[in-house]
């Protein structure tokens, strides 16, 4: 392996990801825990060192290394004053297996979504809705874990709607979503390839593994939502979100 000298200047996927209240008024910034270990052990930074880096919500630009210690790493930051628009993607998320929950905000913020709103369908076990996914502190970690993946910013806005009725008959017509809505169902008669989706947002709605009831998918219907399918197969609701997400990019990307 190569060495690398102090000064240089590390690739985009090495992405510093701040609070608002970390850094001081000087830009000075003291990191301990998970991302300090990440910069010692894996990216092996030494004093000097250039990492990109933004604050939540807030402007991108560089953190430049200035110490390293056994437990600390220590950091000057210099801000620009772009901050990355907030995208207009929604995701409607049946809530799913905690673990899943958590792995799935952590991809809906790297893949792009603006906001989450997550719900209780007939097939989401009530006892999902006590565990501590469901719990903002957990839900923030998994969406800043997304974020730092792709150097996004932009922390997703996540709500809870515990009934599904009230959430699709009186929520979603005040919601602010895209007006390209769309419901995932394997059974569906528009599979995603036939799209030709027009610019801007898009809201996707997607169940629980098993996937939507008959009945709840004619209800997104009535809300403007368009049943779509990837392939007559169900799939995992992690990978139904890759998949999903990924077509409708590159359907929106290849628009003349």
């Amino acid at each position: 392996m190569a060495t690398r000298g102090p000064g240089s200047y590390h690739p985009a996927v090495n992405f510093l990801l701040l609070e608002a209240d970390e850094p001081d008024a000087a830009g000075h910034c003291r990191l301990v825990g998970r991302r300090a270990e990440h910069v010692r052990m894996v990216l092996r930074a030494q004093a000097g060192d250039v990492l990109r880096a933004a604050i939540v919500d807030g402007p991108r630009g560089e953190a430049r290394v200035t110490a390293i210690g056994d437990e600390a790493v220590e950091f000057a930051c210099a801000w620009r004053h772009d901050v990355e628009p907030r995208p207009d993607d929604a995701l409607l998320l049946a809530v799913p297996r905690p673990k899943v929950l958590l792995r799935m905000l952590a991809h809906a913020a790297a893949l792009g979504f603006g906001r989450i709103d997550l719900f209780r369908s007939w097939r989401v076990d009530k006892s999902h809705l006590a565990s501590e996914a469901m719990q903002p502190a957990a839900q923030r970690a998994a969406l800043l874990a997304g974020l730092e993946q792709t150097g996004r910013t932009r922390l997703p806005t996540v709500s809870f709607h515990a009934l599904f009725r009230p959430f699709v008959e009186d929520a979603l017509p005040v919601l602010p979503l895209p007006a390209q809505r769309f419901v995932a169902d394997p059974a569906a008669a528009t599979p995603t390839a036939m799209l030709a989706p027009g610019g801007g947002g898009i809201a996707l709605a997607i169940g629980p593994d098993g996937g939507f009831l008959p009945y709840e998918v004619e209800r997104f219907a009535a809300q403007g939502f368009l049943p779509v399918s990837c392939g007559a197969r169900p799939l995992r609701t992690e990978t139904a979100l890759a998949v999903l997400k990924g077509q409708f990019d590159l359907l929106r990307a290849r628009r003349p």
